[in-house]
């Protein structure tokens, strides 16, 4: 880069041709511009860290009241990176960001005039989404658009999710759900469906760039045991959002282009990932039990998503406009969908996102969110010119699983997801370039 900003001084934005300008003017122009356009160390490594630790995010130091953990050393790591060079991590501001914005203000809004006697339910959520999430969004947003930082950060997320695996295989730090009832298992107190989604995304990642491309023998052996790994680790979690995940990432990269991967290769390779994760069920059997629920005849064993729909439809129709608040529809729809809960003094969250937004901002906040969404996939879209199927692959199935059967908004690898979909397109380059000009 500062080779080739010395070789053409010329094309420097705003800071003239080189007979225009003295010297030292030129060699400071030089410095400034290569600053500008490059992270530095402190930046990338903030960057890489922040994505291998997703996993790790609810990993606390016992006795510190789950303040003093994995997510407070990240922020702090994010901060003084962005401090180092704002310009870099925060250049550009999503449009789609602004959206999702504006939805946590309606949230806030609706929390403080319908539900301000729930705030202790609904405050930490909408603070988690201002204090972290969002603005996380937009620092990986900003430097995902460099191709080597995007394409090493996607692996970063890998290796996070294969050591969390890993652990999870060993037994440390390892909790039951449900007393152990189904046989589902997590890791350090994360909800079972949210690491599994974070298994989920690695193996996506896995496939689209270890095995569906163009990649040495040593690195595709290396990612069918990553691959085993990982799926060992959502097979433990029972989560059946995620195994819905990996089969719905893997079917949209079978229309991977013939540029990036051929025909041949990608169906070899989906024959090699279903013998793989066919061991791993035979061993691990929790998911294919989870899924024989939803035709069970016992009320506490049926699918609870498919009667909580109807409910919280109704719900909705009641207040169509503007919601009902958040968190104000909890006790009624366990009263309704599942009563068994109630006796237990125990409540249950929508499992779909679409109707929870609904229920609780109305029409308003769902279309806020939902252009949010829209802008998000049309930038995935317009990018697999450049990234291929990878970042819808990895944004398609949360959008599919958000309409029927998810609630991925607590989730962080959601919003990982949403970044790179965000950044999927253009070249930092060219696009600092412009910003200059202009």
């Amino acid at each position: 880069m500062k080779a080739a900003i010395a070789d053409r001084p010329e094309r420097l934005p705003m800071f003239g041709r080189a007979g225009d300008v003295s010297v030292p003017t030129i060699r400071s122009a030089k410095v400034r511009y290569a600053e500008m356009v490059r992270p530095n160390s402190l930046v990338r490594w903030a960057f890489y860290l922040s994505i291998f630790a997703l996993p790790f995010y609810r990993l606390y130091i016992p006795g510190t009241g789950d303040r003093v953990g994995v997510t407070r050393f990240v922020q702090m790591l994010l901060a003084v990176g962005v401090a180092s060079q704002p310009r870099v991590c925060l250049r550009f501001v999503p449009a789609a960001l602004l959206w999702f914005l504006g939805y946590v203000a309606l949230r806030l809004i609706s929390g403080f005039w319908f539900t301000p006697e729930l705030r202790s339910l609904w405050w930490p959520s909408t603070f988690a989404l201002i204090q972290f999430s969002l603005p996380w969004v937009w620092i990986i947003f900003n430097l995902a658009y460099f191709p080597k930082l995007r394409r090493t950060g996607l692996w970063a997320l890998v290796w996070g999710c294969s050591l969390c695996a890993l652990l999870h295989v060993l037994g440390i730090g390892v909790n039951d759900v449900d007393n152990g009832a189904e046989g589902r298992s997590t890791i350090f107190l994360t909800n079972a469906n949210s690491i599994g989604a974070d298994y989920a995304v690695a193996m996506i990642i896995v496939i689209g760039l270890g095995l569906f491309r163009k990649s040495r023998p040593g690195r595709r052996i290396t990612s069918l045991a990553l691959l085993a790994l990982l799926g060992t680790g959502l097979a433990k979690t029972g989560s059946r959002i995620a195994a819905l995940l990996v089969i719905m990432g893997t079917f949209i990269l079978l229309f991977e282009s013939e540029a990036l991967s051929s025909k041949s290769r990608r169906f070899l390779s989906l024959l090699l990932i279903i013998v793989v994760l066919a061991g791993v069920i035979s061993q691990v059997p929790t998911v294919l039990r989870r899924f024989e629920k939803v035709n069970s005849s016992n009320i506490r064993e049926q699918e609870g998503r498919v009667r909580m729909m109807p409910v919280l439809w109704e719900m909705f129709l009641r207040s169509p406009i503007y919601g009902s608040g958040p968190d104000q529809y909890q006790v009624e729809l366990t009263r309704r969908a599942m009563p068994y809960l109630i006796r237990e003094h125990r409540t249950i969250t929508s499992h779909n996102l679409v109707l929870l937004l609904l229920v609780e901002t109305g029409v308003i906040g769902f279309l806020v969110f939902a252009i949010g969404i829209g802008k998000t996939f049309m930038r995935a879209w317009i990018g697999r010119a450049h990234e291929g199927f990878l970042p819808l692959a990895l944004l398609g199935p949360y959008i599919i699983a958000a309409i029927i059967f998810a609630n991925p908004m607590g989730h962080e690898v959601f919003w990982f997801v949403i970044a790179y979909g965000l950044a999927g397109t253009g070249s930092v380059l060219k696009k600092m370039e412009n910003s200059f000009k202009q």
